[in-house]
């Protein structure tokens, strides 16, 4: 037996307690006569005595609370299948993703974006890689959004990587969708370097849709690590600028691609209008046989006998 709202059995502690209190004290008429002398002056010795009339409150009490508590028995389980979409998001981790063109920085901003949108979708299951250098496994494939949302609130930048390497993302990516039909890559990223041809033939040879949520603009921005900015081998200050290129990354992979913006929910309707449903999920939900009728049912007794003892006047 399982009770649904176990919270309302911790009231039964005082009502215990007043019980104990009642069974150990005399009061009234009974604190002054012996036994045998009340019994020979008591008029009516079929009545309810006080104390058994309030113990019988109390029990009354007690029943009712095991009924809020809602007792049940598990009568079955049935299992619902639904479809999902999975989608595995990588977010830019690399040096360039510090560039203060976007408030606070661009690292910072595609996480609070992430934070702020994907609480909102449904039927998805969601894997989390980071990436610079190389890529690493931050969540596997996963519906619970509240877990995600932990790790992306608490993801740090204390070891900086310089570059960007788009090939690390996409085979992580491929490991963690495995066969599925329809691979689907989101990037957080500001494009990184280069023409992204080799990156392109393998999407197209792994079957892998990339798209680009940019997270970068186009006046650029210096990069401050701790406190100083990043500059080159010549003194001078380095400044991370857009990558146009990074469009044909998901153009020529049948993806999509997004500029960032400062609309709350631009993500979650991107997210919304390429995700596709590519895997079955069954969910086993329990079936209860409620049993709660039984204690309140005496519960009420009690308490019809409680009040029709109660003694007249005439």
């Amino acid at each position: 037996m399982e009770f649904q709202q176990i919270t309302a059995l911790y009231f039964i502690a005082p009502v215990l307690l007043l019980w104990f209190f009642v069974g150990n004290i005399s009061t009234g008429i009974g604190a002054l006569f012996a036994p045998e002398v009340l019994a020979k002056i008591t008029v009516n010795k079929h009545a309810i005595s006080p104390k058994i009339r309030l113990k019988f409150l109390l029990l009354s009490m007690i029943l009712m609370l095991i009924a809020l508590g809602r007792p049940s028995l598990l009568s079955g389980e049935i299992e619902v299948k639904r479809k999902l979409s999975d989608l595995v998001v990588a977010i830019d981790m690399s040096a360039s993703m510090l560039a203060d063109d976007i408030y606070p920085n661009r690292f910072e901003f595609a996480k609070n974006k992430l934070l702020t949108n994907i609480d909102k979708l449904e039927n998805v299951r969601i894997g989390l890689l980071g990436f610079a250098s190389q890529a690493f496994l931050i969540s596997p494939l996963s519906d619970d959004l509240s877990s995600l949302q932990f790790l992306i609130k608490n993801l740090r930048l204390d070891g900086i990587r310089k570059g960007t390497n788009f090939i690390s993302v996409m085979q992580a990516a491929n490991d963690l969708l495995g066969k599925t039909n329809n691979k689907q890559l989101l990037l957080l990223t500001d494009g990184g370097e280069g023409d992204f041809e080799k990156e392109i033939n393998y999407a197209n040879t792994h079957k892998i849709k990339i798209f680009i949520y940019d997270i970068t603009t186009k006046k650029g921005g210096i990069i401050n690590i701790e406190g100083d900015v990043l500059k080159d081998d010549t003194g001078n200050i380095v400044i991370a600028r857009e990558n146009q290129n990074i469009k044909n990354l998901s153009k020529k992979t049948d993806g999509s691609y997004l500029k960032y913006s400062l609309n709350s929910e631009d993500l979650f309707s991107f997210i919304n209008r390429f995700k596709q449903k590519t895997s079955n999920k069954s969910i086993s939900v329990k079936q209860f046989k409620e049993l709660f009728y039984y204690p309140l049912a005496v519960a009420l007794l009690l308490l019809l006998m409680v009040f029709f003892s109660l003694p007249r006047r005439r």
